[in-house]
């Protein structure tokens, strides 16, 4: 049977510490209730701010910070500093983060709202100056119907201020702010934390969470909050319990504190009553102290000998725990029999299979082509297997999943915000997912990988690690993509084909705006003549020819071109100078064709075309409507004298006039 000396020692510890003073406790309890319940009180008044307060602190951190990362993205610097809605996206997804950010916008150098996340843009920033604060006071908005105050930071670019990010953050119910506010947290539910800026505004002083005017305060707590304010602080303090200050006003206990880095906001905590200590309270106070002291003698005999078997194990403890991992370093088991010698074998055996399973997790990373990472949330510490560091120019130190060390720090602006949208609904949901990226190899080229990450959490839900696998398949992606391009070409003449060229004019239709677009069919005269005479590999020649000089009206200018089969192309045109001056480039295109060239077989053939030409939105906004006018008015071309271009006219389909002249 095993020795069970520890387990009688705490029993006796128990009788010793807990039942014996809680027995003279209750003897003097009645007679030093009140004073003891006021010292419970502040303690735990004081506990319940000091923590409440800390979630605040970290709150203001994250908005700043935030803003901070918003102004560093160079869609936003673009946005500020050319006027456009490319941020639109960005500060849209950012506002859904929390339901009490009312928008953010981002302005240009002279406050000119360009973006906002409420869809919004034009007119000058409600509370705009030239030296925007980082944090504001309590501020009333028109645009918002509410009292908020907003975050900003200066975008820059190229070392020049060209706006600012501006994050406006309601306390109302519901946001970030109300829910680290919401709530008593003492037991007589009393207490509450509020927020009190440099002008004497608050939110949630009195516990419903709204927010207050100075002037709806009482003048002795506003006296105070002022005095507090013009009061020499550490504004630089760096932890939220620094500067604390505390006391009693008006029928209430309070304590005052700085908010780090944050100049127009102090925290309060804020209890109805003051504390006060009675001479009954320290009488019992007394008597608990000569107690304490005795127990202590006594327990320190008793435990004594407990606590010298578990200070070798304490020091294993500390020193396993100084190199991060696990060492060779194991608990020395004096008595195996005991209750500690059972816990310190059982411990003995865990770390041999964590180490083990280490081991096997290092090995398999190495043996696998597959790369490897893994975010530690609590430690904050991100693990990336060798193979990916030779390939990829990343460093674990410092790195996060998204904050431009890791993937991101790697990919183009438009993959790094579709990769951080991506994180961020994992993180969000909890869930895997994959997806492709390209990330830039440590050779600078472009890297196509598959991604595809998951993330583990407790048995309570709370998210431990994000574990991540990432498979190069460059060859792979690349070889789709070329096969992808080849099905959009015509073979012969390496234009688009039909069905790809049709594709794309319905999207730019789609996405014309107010501008005009043209389409142009062009048929070659007299082919037939040209197969029958000189054969089929000179026709084929002529389709080539008369498909490079197309190509060289349309690329580089925002137009494309496809081969609809035999002599004839269509071209689109969405250059606004080219639409305007269509009628020069189709005699160019006439003459330089009619120029000619020398066949294989020694033949100088002059090439004469009919083109026929259509505008949307002028003719029609359909796609097979404006490529068949544009039919129409060629086959015009063919009919009186061709070699020539015509601009469609709805005579020329009233006419019944859609047949073909050359009989082919």
């Amino acid at each position: 049977m095993k020795r069970t000396t520890m387990k009688y020692s705490l029993i006796a510890v128990l009788i010793v510490f807990a039942i014996v003073p809680a027995l003279i406790i209750g003897a003097v309890g009645v007679v030093s209730s009140m004073g003891f319940d006021s010292g419970i009180r502040d303690t735990e008044f004081q506990a319940g701010t000091l923590a409440k307060a800390s979630s605040l602190g970290t709150l203001f951190s994250k908005y700043t910070s935030d803003a901070a990362a918003l102004a560093k993205l160079d869609i936003v610097a673009k946005a500020a500093q050319n006027g456009d809605k490319g941020a639109d996206v960005t500060v849209k997804n950012f506002a859904e983060a929390d339901t009490g950010i009312l928008d953010v916008l981002v302005l240009n150098a002279e406050g000119t709202v360009i973006t906002s996340a409420e869809g919004s843009g034009g007119g000058t920033f409600e509370h705009y100056t030239e030296t925007m604060p980082a944090i504001s006071t309590l501020l009333s908005w028109d645009k918002y119907g509410t009292d908020a105050f907003f975050v900003s930071h200066e975008i820059t670019a190229e070392e020049k201020k060209v706006g600012y990010v501006c994050v406006v953050v309601s306390p109302n119910a519901g946001g970030l702010i109300a829910q680290a506010l919401n709530g008593a947290y003492t037991e007589s539910g009393t207490a509450r934390l509020a927020l009190i800026d440099s002008e004497g505004n608050t939110i949630n002083f009195g516990g419903n969470g709204l927010t207050m005017k100075s002037t709806q305060l009482e003048s002795h707590l506003l006296d105070r909050v002022k005095t507090f304010f013009e009061s020499s602080v550490n504004i630089s303090a760096t932890d939220i319990t620094q500067d604390v200050r505390s006391g009693s006003a008006g029928g209430y206990t309070y304590m005052c504190g700085v908010i780090p880095n944050v100049t127009s906001w102090r925290w309060i905590g804020i209890m109805e009553g003051s504390v006060s200590v009675s001479t009954q309270s320290l009488i019992a106070l007394g008597v608990l102290l000569a107690l304490a002291l005795v127990c202590c003698a006594v327990g320190f005999l008793v435990i004594s000998k407990i606590v010298s078997n578990m200070h070798d194990m304490i020091k294993t403890m500390n020193s396993i725990d100084a190199e991060e991992g696990f060492s060779a370093m194991r608990f020395d088991v004096k008595n195996k029999r005991s209750e500690l010698g059972n816990i310190q074998s059982s411990f003995n055996d865990f770390l041999d299979e964590v180490a083990i399973n280490s081991e096997r997790y290092k090995t398999i990373a190495k043996l696998s082509d597959n790369m490897l990472f893994e975010w530690d949330f609590h430690k904050e510490r991100m693990y990336i297997s060798d193979n990916a560091l030779q390939k990829f120019d990343l460093k674990a130190e410092g790195a996060t999943l998204s904050n431009g060390r890791f993937l991101d720090g790697l990919m183009t602006p438009e993959n790094a915000d579709k990769y951080k949208r991506d994180i961020s609904a994992m993180l969000k949901g909890q869930k895997g997912y994959s997806a492709q990226y390209q990330i830039k190899s440590k050779t600078g080229a472009m890297v196509w990988v598959s991604f595809r990450a998951n993330c583990i959490t407790d048995r309570t839900g709370e998210l431990l690690r994000v574990i991540g696998v990432m498979t190069d398949i460059d060859n792979e992606k690349k070889l789709e993509l070329q096969l992808s391009e080849r099905a959009s070409f015509d073979f012969l003449s390496q234009l688009y084909n039909r069905s790809t060229f049709t594709s794309m004019l319905s999207t730019e239709l789609d996405r014309r705006g107010p501008k005009k677009i043209a389409v142009v069919f062009l048929d070659v005269d007299d082919f037939k003549f040209i197969n029958d005479r000189y054969g089929h590999s000179v026709g084929d020649e002529v389709i080539k020819f008369v498909a490079d000089t197309i190509r060289k009206k349309v690329d580089d200018r925002g137009g494309f071109a496809g081969r609809f089969g035999g002599d004839e192309f269509v071209m689109c045109f969405t250059n606004q100078d080219d639409v305007e001056n269509l009628e020069q480039i189709a005699m160019d295109l006439i003459d330089e064709l009619y120029m000619g060239y020398t066949s294989s077989t020694g033949v100088m053939l002059n090439v004469k075309v009919s083109i026929g030409i259509t505008y949307c939105p002028d003719h029609s906004t359909d796609v097979n409507e404006l490529i068949s006018f544009s039919d129409t008015a060629m086959y015009f071309v063919k009919k009186n004298g061709k070699n020539n271009y015509h601009i469609y006219v709805p005579e020329d389909s009233e006419n019944d006039e859609y047949k073909d002249p050359e009989g082919y």
